[in-house]
Formats: structure tokens, C-alpha cells, sequence
């Protein structure tokens, strides 16, 4: 739960900005340094002040606002799982000695009306059997801080926590699907009784989800490109902006039971990314509030079967790690031994060596040829201009948001789906 401390200071916002001389917001940028992100859909959607919009689904808080702390979501206990993970992982490093736990913040989210719940990549399946979620990315903002005798006024650490929440997680109909696909269903094979229900409460969960993020609006603006919303234009929209994201998002649906995964990567300690060459990346599961670190797999997206675990030559290592010219160090020295076919599903699936970005990324980076569970969380973080910035929907360092491919085609998708969504609820 959020904590009352923050509450109240999110509160008083309005009235401390009006006191405050605020400092001018530019528009959020990807290092390919566009202005932001064109989403573009198919569906029926218009200009008008109630569409939903790209923004919507993707809020980008600027590092000066980021205000919320990963402590007023995230239970401690979980940044010092997140911590052991981490050392026990190639870096062998304490990131909390480098990133204390009250610097951690809140820079961006995902709205996701349809994150899939299958396996495979079926298109009719992903877009049938699946859930709303929020995806929460916090990350290490640390000010006025000297690197070689620079002083960065914000400056966001190399590292990030990603947290995935299912909506109305205890929703019966869920729990039933989510059995049935447990015990090897696919949609297909699915009761119809079940399907129809599951349907109708996946509609019913999905529209609540889109009314409260359309309910979080302040004022109007631009929201067509993934970038900073409109509300951070103007220091009077943004304290009322960001407490309804605290009340009516975060504090009702981002609570501990209902996260269900929990991702984070981070590089060495040293703030210097070019020389390390080295990121780990680990996961966790959530289950009634427990979180609990479990290897990376790679499934396939035919079959859903297991092709690859990353468990480590090292005990209690679980990690994914990765260097910047190279792909993922174990996965490279141990898809030989492989049998063959098994090797040549998987190569296919990850990146090994970044000139198969050529070949590779456009697969990788389609919400309908590779779900989540089908590649390493590596070669979906490395289609950025930079080969050392992993960075999905957060910040490199000083530079403007990082907003990677992947993200643009999880949001296209969504909103997409979305828009169909509220276009059958009109009919």
C-alpha cells in the first residue's frame, strides 16, 4: 500500500508548485531523438477529447516529477530480494550500496487491457485468452551528482525494476483459465462454457481498467505520441495528475497480492556503462504477496515447450547476464550442446550476437510472433540506438526517456485491441 507520508505530500502539490519556480518540462524524447513516439492503430478511433490515446497506456513521468517512491508501492523486503539476486548474479555486487532503496522512483507505467496468458504465438489466442494488467517501471533517480567532475542535475542509474499487477487478480473466471491452461490447454481445446464466461469477465475487467486510466486525466493536451503527458506541461495539473495515480490507480491495483511477476537488470557498481559491458537480469514470481526468484526459461512460440533455463554454473545464480557486443554468456557457450533441433528453434528466438539485429529484431519486437516467455529478456531490451542501453521504458542516465520498439508495438497492439473493446461496448 502507498504510504500516508506520500499521500500527503502528493496532495499539497498544487500548492507548492504555485509557490515554487518550476522548471520548463521538454517533451520526452527517444535516443533516436524524435519528438516521441507515433502510435497508430486500425480501429475506429477518433481525435476526440474522450479517445484513447498512446499516452494513456504509456505514462512517461518526468525525473523530476517522480515523486512516488518504489517504497511506497513495493514492500523492502522485495528491493533486498531484488538485491541478493543481483550479487548472487556475475556482477557480484551490491547495487544498494550504489542505489539506496529510498532513491528508487517511479518513472513510468503500462496500461496493458489485453496481456496475454498463453504460451504460444497464435494470434487469435493472444488476443482471446488474455487479462488487463499495469505494468509498473521504477528506477534509481539520484540529483546533483559528479561522474568524472560532471554534476547531473537528474540523472537516472543504469538499472530498473519492472512489477506486473493482474486486474481483479482474484477474479474466479481468471483463476479457472488460468488452471485450464496450466494442465497443458490451448484455445482450441478450451471448454466453451468456461471461454464464454472468461470473455465476458475479461470485457467486464478490461473496460474498468481503460475508465480508470481515462478517469486519470487532468486538463487537455496533446496524447497521440508516447511521451511525457500533457499534465507535466503545467504546473497545475500535474499535483492533481499525480495524486489520482496514487488514489485511484496505485493504491487500489498495485497492491502485493496482486503482482504476479517481478523483472529487474542492473550493470555493475561505477555508473559506467561502456567499460563494465556487463548487465544481469533477474525474475520473480508473486503469489499472495510472496515473492519468490525463479529461473529465466525460454519457451517456443510454436509449442509453448521448453527450449532453454538459465540456472548458472555458479550456485544460487539464476540470472541472465549479458554484455553489450555479445549476447547472453551462458545461453552463447551452452546452444551447442543442444540437441538440434531444440538449438535451432532457440536461435532463432534470441539474440546471440548483435548482427542478428538485422534478422532478428522486427521478430522479436512483434507482440504476435514472440510473446514474453519466448526470447531472453536481453534480445527484447537491445533494439536501442545505444548498445548499451537496455532500457524499455525508462531513463539511460541523463538522456531523455529510452522508449524501445518493443514498447511501441505493445501499445500499438493494446490500443488496438482497446479501441475494438470500447467499439463493441458502443454497439
Amino acid at each position: 500500500m502507498l504510504r500516508l507520508p506520500s499521500l500527503l505530500v502528493l496532495s499539497s502539490l498544487v500548492c507548492v508548485f504555485a509557490c515554487q519556480e518550476v522548471p520548463e518540462q521538454s517533451k520526452a524524447q527517444s535516443l533516436q531523438g524524435q519528438r516521441g513516439q507515433q502510435v497508430t492503430t486500425g480501429g475506429k478511433n477518433d481525435a476526440s477529447s474522450d479517445s484513447l490515446t498512446p499516452t494513456d497506456l504509456a505514462i512517461v513521468i518526468p525525473k523530476v516529477s517522480a515523486t512516488i517512491l518504489a517504497l511506497d508501492v513495493l514492500p523492502e523486503r522485495w528491493l533486498e530480494q531484488v538485491d541478493d539476486a543481483l550479487f548472487e548474479s556475475e556482477l557480484g555486487e551490491r547495487i544498494s550500496d550504489e542505489s539506496w532503496p529510498e532513491d528508487w522512483r517511479l518513472v513510468s507505467l503500462r496500461i496493458a487491457p489485453c496481456s496475454p496468458l498463453g504460451v504460444r504465438a497464435d494470434r487469435e489466442e493472444i488476443d482471446r485468452l488474455c487479462w488487463p494488467g499495469i505494468r509498473l517501471v521504477f528506477q534509481p533517480i539520484v540529483e546533483n551528482l559528479s561522474i568524472l567532475g560532471i554534476i547531473r542535475d537528474q540523472y537516472a542509474e543504469d538499472r530498473a525494476i519492472h512489477a506486473l499487477y493482474r486486474f481483479n487478480e482474484t477474479a474466479p473466471e481468471l483463476i479457472e483459465l488460468q488452471t485450464a491452461l496450466s494442465e497443458g490447454n490451448t484455445l482450441t481445446s478450451l471448454d466453451e462454457t468456461l471461454l464464454k464466461r472468461f470473455e465476458q469477465a475479461r470485457d467486464l475487467a478490461a473496460q474498468t481498467l481503460i475508465d480508470v486510466t481515462m478517469d486519470l486525466r487532468v486538463g487537455d493536451g496533446d496524447r497521440d505520441l508516447i511521451e511525457e503527458r500533457p499534465e507535466f506541461n503545467d504546473e497545475v495539473t500535474e499535483g492533481p495528475f499525480m495524486e489520482r495515480l496514487a488514489e485511484r490507480m496505485l493504491r487500489p491495483y498495485c497492491h502485493v497480492d496482486a503482482l504476479h511477476e517481478l523483472t529487474a537488470f542492473s550493470l555493475p557498481l561505477g555508473r559506467l556503462p561502456a567499460s563494465s559491458d556487463l548487465w544481469s537480469f533477474v525474475a520473480f514470481h508473486g503469489r499472495e504477496g510472496i515473492l519468490t526468484q525463479v529461473p529465466l526459461t525460454v519457451l517456443s512460440a510454436h509449442s509453448g515447450e521448453h527450449l532453454f533455463t538459465f540456472d548458472g554454473d555458479q550456485p544460487g545464480s539464476l540470472s541472465e547476464d549479458v554484455t553489450s557486443t555479445h549476447g547472453d554468456i551462458e545461453l552463447e557457450a551452452r546452444v551447442k550442446e543442444l540437441p538440434p533441433t531444440q538449438a535451432e528453434q532457440l536461435t532463432q528466438q534470441v539474440i546471440l550476437d548483435i548482427s542478428q539485429l538485422t534478422t532478428h529484431a522486427d521478430r522479436i519486437n512483434d507482440p504476435y510472433q514472440t510473446l514474453v516467455p519466448h526470447t531472453t529478456c536481453a534480445s527484447c531490451h537491445r533494439s536501442n540506438d545505444l548498445l548499451f542501453n537496455f532500457h524499455n521504458l525508462s531513463y539511460f542516465e541523463d538522456h531523455e526517456v529510452t522508449i524501445s520498439p518493443r514498447t511501441v508495438a505493445d501499445v500499438k497492439h493494446d490500443l488496438s485491441w482497446s479501441i475494438e473493446l470500447i467499439n463493441r461496448n458502443r454497439d
